[in-house]
Formats: C-alpha cells, structure tokens, sequence
C-alpha cells in the first residue's frame, strides 16, 4: 500500500513537473504582454515623430473617444479636412481590402486609400488596430498621400501595444 502511494506521488510529481515545463517558451510571454485592444490607450500610440509626416499644421493635443466597441483618438484640424485618428477594437470591418501592406511583418488592409483620405487596418489576436489619415489640403501639395505613409505611424502604436 505505501509502495503504490509512492508510487502515485511520484507520478504526479513527474506530471505538474512536464506541465510547468510546456508554455514556458518565449511566445506565450510575448503573447502575455499584448495589451488588449479594450485596454489601449490610443491618444498614448502615436507622438509628435509619427504624427508629424501626416498632420500639416501640427499634432497638438489627441482627443479620445471611446464606446463599448472601440477606443480611439484624433489629432490634428478637423476644419482643415487634416486628422489621423488611431482605433483599437476587437474585429476588423468586414470589407474586402483594396490592397494588402507589410506592416512590421504583419499584413495591413487599406480599407480606403485616395491622395485625401486612408483608412489602414491590422488584426492581431489582441485587437484590430485602425490608422484613418485624412491628408486634407496637404493632398494638393504632397505627392505621396498613399496608405504607405501611414505605415510608420501603425508600426509604431504595433509597438507600443506589443502586437508586433
């Protein structure tokens, strides 16, 4: 009788050891860290080295808005037609993309791109993240308003929320 409890303590001594062992890897830590998107604080994703290839007249202070499905913020002068707005929310939207771009490795979707405005998403376990740059009067002078522009910005705030 006492050979068979021993027997089960050291069973189940080896099995908790083999299952602490699993999950340690550097992945699930990364994964950990993420910030998820109903935790992000957008007006903290972006600073005035990402804003400023994108904003005309200056990024000034980020007004948050937030609602049960999304978190965001917007920088810049609505009445000039010239804001970057950061979004984190839990789904993309679903509409097909009109082209696919790398994003720190990752696959960003330009759900609409034109000299005046792009909306740019990227999904990740944690969140969806949304970069929507209206280019405004800017457009008529700089010739590269695409959705590429904005990649650096999305890269960054990727970085900020650990996403990437």
């Amino acid at each position: 009788m006492k050979l068979r409890r021993t027997a089960h303590a050291v069973t189940l001594a080896a099995v908790v050891a083999a299952l602490s062992a699993c999950g340690g890897g550097s992945d699930d830590a990364a994964t950990s860290d993420a910030v998820s998107w109903d935790a992000a604080e957008p007006c903290t994703l972006a600073d005035d080295a990402t804003l400023a290839p994108l904003l005309t007249a200056g990024a000034g202070e980020g007004t948050a808005t937030d609602s049960p499905e999304r978190r965001a913020c917007t920088w810049g002068k609505p009445e000039a037609l010239n804001t970057v707005t950061i979004t984190t929310t839990s789904a993309p939207e679903p509409v097909d993309p009109l082209r696919t771009i790398d994003v720190g490795g990752l696959e960003g979707r330009a759900l609409a791109e034109s000299k005046y405005q792009c909306i740019l998403e990227v999904t990740t376990d944690a969140g969806t993240l949304s970069i929507e740059t209206k280019f405004g009067l800017d457009a008529t002078a700089n010739p590269d308003t695409s959705c590429d522009r904005s990649v650096p910005l999305a890269e960054h705030a990727l970085t900020q929320l650990k996403w990437a």
